[in-house]
């Protein structure tokens, strides 16, 4: 089967220190050219700082991500009832989606980012008049379709991810419920996409630094980032989550019957059924089953989504104060 990797994975370079040398590679490439773009095609505020950043950060964190969900998906295989054919074919889709969803990725992020910058303009016309080279805001005309384009590629992308594991877990997956370990590698891949669409969330207050905090520049694409990480953090999991619930009630039912039936039987008086071996393992067992976790989510990746998830607040906040500092100053 050919490797037609998505073209971002292609833009990172290889090898151990690839995807930090790409993000440097392209922050410095992009940060003069932003930059210089606003000073030359007038003096409206261009976030550059922001197109830079987020452009820089999302790629090589998304082939991150790829590199792990490979890897996760590799682990599953002992417990996928997939044949080696459509294991290749699932694997195959986590970097290289058909032509037809590169080509939809690219027009909905272009119309996206047109529209954006249609609401922010004011006007169709003014969006158009952005796009001829020279004229005022060309550069952030720019910058947003690029950021939107990339965006909506990663974030088409981690969601064939979500479903290539969801998939899995809803009609490919056999496991025990008191040997689950094996399963926490749908939660890595859950909070992994969850955390990188965090962490461009909490750029997002960049685009206020040159000309104040305007929430039209900046919540379309908080929003379109906000609804994805939420699906993206329950879809790969919920699958499993729903068969570990029915597999834990079911048993803990079946156990709960049994000990009901034997406390139901006649005993003669030199028994004591508590000291029954029998009787103990079926009372320990039921608790086993009922200290079973439903979320295939380990205490290191629960702990480390709950603080990132206070990093963005905490940013918009920052930004917040320093544009009151700055205009309480000037």
């Amino acid at each position: 089967m050919s490797a037609r990797k998505i073209w971002l994975l292609k833009l990172v370079l290889p090898g151990r220190f690839g995807k930090a040398v790409t993000g440097m590679l392209l922050l410095c490439l992009l940060l003069p050219l932003f930059y210089l773009g606003s000073i030359d095609y007038g003096s409206e505020p261009t976030p550059y700082l922001f197109f830079s950043l987020v452009i820089a950060y999302i790629i090589p964190v998304f082939s991150h991500i790829t590199a792990r969900a490979t890897e996760a998906f590799e682990q599953l295989r002992p417990l996928l009832t997939l044949d080696a054919e459509s294991f290749q074919r699932q694997l195959h889709r986590l970097s290289a989606p058909p032509a037809r969803l590169v080509v939809i990725d690219l027009c909905v992020g272009t119309v996206a980012g047109f529209v954006h910058m249609s609401f922010v303009s004011g006007s169709v016309s003014a969006a158009l008049h952005r796009l001829v080279p020279g004229a005022p805001g060309f550069a952030s005309m720019v910058g947003t379709l690029l950021v939107w384009i990339v965006m909506t590629t990663v974030v088409s992308m981690l969601v064939q991810q979500a479903l290539v594991f969801s998939r899995a877990g809803r009609e490919h997956l056999r496991f025990s419920l008191l040997n689950s370990h094996g399963l926490l590698a749908f939660g890595r891949v859950s909070s992994s996409a969850s955390l990188a669409l965090l962490g461009a969330l909490a750029l997002f207050p960049l685009i206020g630094l040159e000309g104040g905090m305007d929430m039209k520049e900046i919540l379309p694409g908080a929003v379109a980032l906000s609804v994805p990480l939420i699906v993206l953090f329950i879809m790969p999991v919920w699958p499993v989550h729903r068969r570990l619930a029915a597999m834990k009630s079911e048993q803990l039912d079946a156990a709960n019957s049994r000990i009901g039936a034997y406390l139901a039987q006649e005993h003669d008086a030199t028994r004591r059924r508590e000291f029954d071996p029998a009787f103990t393992a079926l009372l320990v067992y039921r608790r086993e089953i009922a200290e079973t976790a439903t979320w295939p989510f380990d205490v290191s990746n629960a702990s480390r989504l709950a603080f990132y998830l206070f990093i963005p607040p905490l940013t918009w906040v920052a930004a917040a104060l320093m544009e009151n500092l700055v205009d309480s100053v000037l």
